[in-house]
This record gives structure tokens, C-alpha cells and sequence, in this order.
């Protein structure tokens, strides 16, 4: 299927990716605040008080159709899902119902779902919200105009990779609304991992009757979530305000304890991250998608007033060196495992600014957060390599004098130059010669995703979308991802691993699915196409009186949805 899951690039050393929630009102309980700001369980938080967002990005939008969020970010302040995701400072991440009763049903393994929605749920606006809204929501996803958001199910529901939207009067007959409550998707294969696509932005419901201007549509929505937006100037400020449709007892994921919250936008990320440092007047009462600079790192991690605000991700993005198995000097497996034992990955590491900011050392595909996540090392070496046994291995492959290429993105941030020269520098000391070649993003993204890139190897950085090995794996190695913009970097085929791909995508047990996953993951290092280096980590910055926050597992990022306001 087509690759839907995103590469990560470092900007900085971590992201401060760490938001709020979505509200309530008269449905809601009156709870005793939270002073843990990192919390160990997920508690309630008071209700009232303003929560101020700061954020880097031009503009904001809280268009769905479009969207790459995570259902714990922002965007469900406004719009709630079929399912979705609870987050613990100590467990991992798990689907729950959200609009839905249950998390869906197939009676077929996994090629028809079907979902209920709960009874009495009304928009923003007090209309009600039925299938139909849900049904339509998705279809408009397909139309052209809404490019570039998550989109698993365009490839996934029967009909539709021919599809363009309902804006010429067609609709998508895989998407079958029974009645009001019940909706039912036809998909073109068994698909196990179908309740974590529903929880995804384009799965939010949007009455049709107010999708009258599509291209504003995400500055005016008709709120499902708790709150709903009251004043929008674009590249400028959001102002959103209580949905008094939205029902507490309806809604697992959702705290909803601010009464307002306002969006500032196009901020400059220095300036945020230093605001946030400072801690004054509203910004006690702020949270940021602004990215941290080494030297920041230095101010909180020397004041335990600034870094007792800060949450620290248990786990995070998968940082690799991809090599390309398609080249002659990358063929042979003993030399893709001698450069697996030669990496010094203690001094990659300190480049992402070590141990406790940077990330932790690692030797698996998959990452602490994802189900069946295994850790393993079929090449240890070491934190800093071994260069007796990476000789060794390219003595026997009868290698000598072999000189590689290594691309990067030049114009993301000096980490990946740094991390490039580090990775030179280790293979020097069995013998490889390298030669750097950084290219522009756009140059390099285009280079590595062709089917015949001309380079030898190539560093990179992925997060998965959803909790699944599939959404870690299948993109980076199965051997349809290979060229047309597809993520195997190391182009990598092997008949065995592809049909271990889709026996676990078809798996609809998930626990079982997670076991076969964690199989894939040891039988693709055997072949040894990438060198894994990182889990890599991210950091959240928040005011002082920003209540229940942290960063799970996965998503490594701080939950929106759960953050109070201490007043």
C-alpha cells in the first residue's frame, strides 16, 4: 500500500510540541487540581482559566480533510473521531471509542468494519451527528484540493484510488451508511489496524450543509469536540470557546478544563521558547510547538524552576543510516553488518545532545511505545563500534579499499552535517572511505525516494502515525515502497519479509499482529539494510501553571487533550 507515514528531521535537538486539551461545560465535574506537572497517572484537571498556545507555524487550521495530527493534538480540540488514543505517563498508548461505542467489528478478518455511533451527540450548532456527517466528512478528504494529510484509507477503501470527492455530486459506496448510528467501511484487503485509521483527522464528521466554502472550511468548523472556534484571523490569532453541545460523559479522551483557549500563530520559535523560559503574565499559561536550540537546553537544564516545566519523552523518533542494498559495494550482507559493528553510535548520540536530551542508543527498527517492540542486538559492537569484528566481516566478504557515498539534507539543521561527519569518521576506522554529498531537502527527498537513487547511503528519521509496527515498518521496508516517493531509503526487497508484512497488516487480533510485527522487525536486521542509531527524543516546554503534563511512550509528544490550567 502506499507510504502515508512521514519522515522526521532533527530541528534542533527536540521538540516542544506540547498542547492542551479540549473543554466542557455544565456536563462537566468539578476535580481538585494537579500540581504534578509531569504526572505519574492520568488525573482530571480543574475546570476554567484561559490556555494560551504559541505557535511557530504561518497559520493554523483546524481543517481535517488535510491534516497529519496525532488524535492528541489540537485539531481535537474541535473535532472528535470514530476512536481514540489515551495516553499514560507510564503505559502505552490505547484506542479507545471516541464517537463510536466500540472500536469497531469484522466478521470477515479484517475487510469490512463496522462502527456505532453513540446516541444523542450534536454538533456545535445542536444538530445531531449521524453517519452521514461521518461518511461525508471522509469523502471530501478525496477531493484534490486537500492534498497531503494522513491517507491510508484513500488506498484502503474499495473505489478508492479513483475517487475525487463529493464535490461533483459523487459519493464513495465503500463507505455504507446503514441509518443514522451504524456505519459500515468495504475495504480492498484485510487490514488489522482499521480502528487506529478511524482515529485519524479525515474521520472527523462535517455536515454537509456547512461545508458551503471548502477551501475556509477549517477557520469556521462545526465543532464535534468539546470546543468550537469563535474568532479566526488567519496567520494571526484563533480564539476558541466552549462547545455547549459537547457532553463530558460522552468522551473518554478529553478533559476539557480551560474555558477559553487562544492560538497566536506565526510566532518566531526562539522567541516562544524564551517566553516560555521567562514564565510571565500569560505565558505562565502557555504551551508551544516551538523548537528548543542547544543553547536553550542549557539555560532550563541549569534552573529547576525552568526545567521542572519541561517533560521528557520515554521514547521517540527511529533514527537510521539506510543503506542502499541495490549498489555493488552495499550487496554483499557481511558488509552491511560491518558497518553495523563499525557505527560509534555513543558519538552520534552526544550530537543529538546526548543521553538524556538526545536519545537513547539502539539496535531495533521499532521503538519503545510501539506494540511488540523487542529489544534485541543481533551486532553489538558496543556503544562505540567494533572495528576488530567490522574488519573482520568485510575480510571475509573480500572487500578492500571501499569507498561509499553518504547523502543528507543540508538545509533541515547543522545536526545531520555533524551526524554525517561522525558516521565517515567511524567507517574510516575499518578502512571505508566516505564521500559526503548534501543536497537541498527537496534534491534529497527526491534522490532518496527514486527507484535508482545514485548514492550509497543516505541518514534519515521516521515516526510512525499510529501505534503499529505496521506504520514503522511497511513504509520503510516493504519492497512497494520502493521509488514513486516511497520511504525504503535502503531499497530493500525480500519475497520472505513482504509476505510477513501482509499476513500482520491482515491480522485483525492486534496482539498477535504486535508478536508478528516484532518477527519482521529481527528478520529484516538479519539482512541488515540499515544501521539503527537513535530513539531519538523530544522535549516539551510549558508555563508554571500548565497541569497533567507529559510525554507517553508514543506518541512522543505531550497530549493536548488532557492539560488544565492552574488559576
Amino acid at each position: 500500500m502506499a507510504n502515508r507515514s512521514r519522515r522526521v528531521v532533527p530541528a534542533g535537538l527536540a521538540l516542544v510540541l506540547v498542547l492542551v486539551m479540549a473543554g466542557c461545560n455544565a456536563n462537566s465535574q468539578s476535580t481538585e487540581p494537579t500540581k504534578d506537572k509531569n504526572t505519574t497517572a492520568l488525573e482530571s484537571v480543574p475546570q476554567g482559566g484561559t490556555l494560551h498556545y504559541l505557535s511557530r507555524r504561518a497559520t493554523e487550521s483546524f481543517e481535517t480533510a488535510n491534516a497529519q495530527m496525532v488524535p492528541t493534538s489540537r485539531l481535537r480540540w474541535v473535532h472528535r473521531g470514530l476512536t481514540s488514543w489515551r495516553t499514560l505517563p507510564d503505559k502505552d498508548t490505547t484506542l479507545v471509542p471516541d464517537l463510536a461505542t466500540d472500536t469497531g467489528t469484522t466478521d470477515d478478518g479484517g475487510k469490512t468494519w463496522t462502527f456505532t455511533l453513540q446516541e444523542g451527540l450534536k454538533f456545535s450548532d445542536g444538530s445531531p451527528i449521524t453517519g452521514q456527517d461521518v461518511k461525508y466528512g471522509i469523502e471530501r478528504s478525496f477531493a484534490p484540493m486537500f492534498q497531503g494529510g494522513l491517507g491510508y484509507h484513500k488506498t484502503l477503501l474499495v473505489g478508492g484510488t479513483d475517487y475525487d470527492g463529493p464535490y461533483d455530486g459523487k459519493k464513495l459506496d465503500s463507505i455504507e451508511v446503514v441509518d443514522d448510528h451504524k456505519i459500515v467501511f468495504h475495504l480492498t484487503r484485510p487490514f488489522g489496524n482499521w480502528p487506529w485509521i478511524v482515529s485519524m483527522p479525515a474521520f472527523a464528521p462535517v455536515p454537509a450543509a456547512a461545508d458551503t466554502e471548502p477551501e475556509t472550511y477549517g477557520e469556521h468548523p462545526v465543532a464535534s469536540g468539546p470546543y468550537q472556534v469563535t474568532s479566526f484571523r488567519k496567520g494571526s490569532q484563533a480564539v476558541l470557546d466552549r462547545n455547549p453541545n459537547w457532553k463530558a460523559d460522552t468522551d473518554q479522551t478529553r478533559f476539557a478544563g480551560p474555558d477559553k483557549i487562544v492560538l497566536d500563530m506565526g510566532l518566531n520559535n526562539d522567541t516562544i521558547v524564551q517566553r516560555l523560559i521567562d514564565d510571565k503574565g500569560e505565558d505562565e499559561t502557555a504551551i508551544s510547538n516551538a523548537l528548543i536550540s542547544p543553547s536553550q537546553f542549557q539555560r532550563i537544564e541549569s534552573d529547576p524552576s525552568i526545567s521542572g516545566r519541561m517533560a521528557n519523552s520515554p521514547s521517540g523518533y527511529f533514527r537510521y543510516l539506510a543503506m542502499n542494498v541495490k549498489r555493488p559495494g552495499l550487496s554483499d550482507v557481511r558488509v552491511r553488518q560491518a558497518i553495523n559493528y563499525a557505527i560509534n553510535k555513543a558519538e552520534l548520540q552526544s550530537v543529538y545532545g546526548g543521553p538524556k536530551f538526545g536519545g537513547r542508543i539502539t539496535s531495533t527498527i521499532m521503538t519503545p511505545g510501539i506494540p511488540g517492540y523487542t529489544a534485541y542486538n543481533l551486532y553489538d559492537g558496543g556503544d562505540t563500534g567494533n572495528v576488530d569484528k567490522a574488519k573482520g566481516l568485510l575480510a571475509a566478504a573480500g572487500v578492500s579499499d571501499l569507498k561509499l557515498t553518504l547523502t543528507y539534507p543540508t538545509d533541515v539543521s547543522a545536526i545531520e552535517e555533524k551526524e554525517a561527519q561522525s558516521i565517515k569518521n567511524s567507517l574510516a576506522r575499518v578502512g571505508v572511505k566516505v564521500e559526503l554529498k548534501g543536497l537541498d531537502g527537496g534534491t534529497w527527498s527526491e534522490l532518496v525516494s527514486s527507484a535508482d537513487g545514485d548514492y550509497d547511503m543516505t541518514t534519515n528519521g521516521w515516526g510512525a502515525d499510529f501505534p503499529s509496527g505496521m506504520s514503522s515498518i511497511q513504509p520503510l521496508f516493504a519492497s512497494s515502497e520502493i521509488g514513486n516517493g516511497g520511504g525504503n531509503a535502503s531499497k530493500f526487497s525480500n519475497p520472505e519479509v513482504d509476505a510477513a508484512i501482509d499476513a500482520a497488516i491482515a491480522e485483525p487480533d492486534l496482539d498477535k499482529a504486535a508478536g508478528m510485527w516484532a518477527a519482521i522487525d529481527k528478520q529484516i536486521m538479519e539482512d541488515a539494510p540499515v544501521v539503527p542509531i537513535l530513539v531519538q527524543y523530544t522535549q516539551a516546554l510549558a508555563g508554571s501553571k500548565i497541569l497533567n503534563y507529559f510525554i507517553p511512550a508514543y506518541p512522543p509528544f505531550a497530549n493536548e487533550l488532557v492539560v488544565g490550567v492552574d488559576r
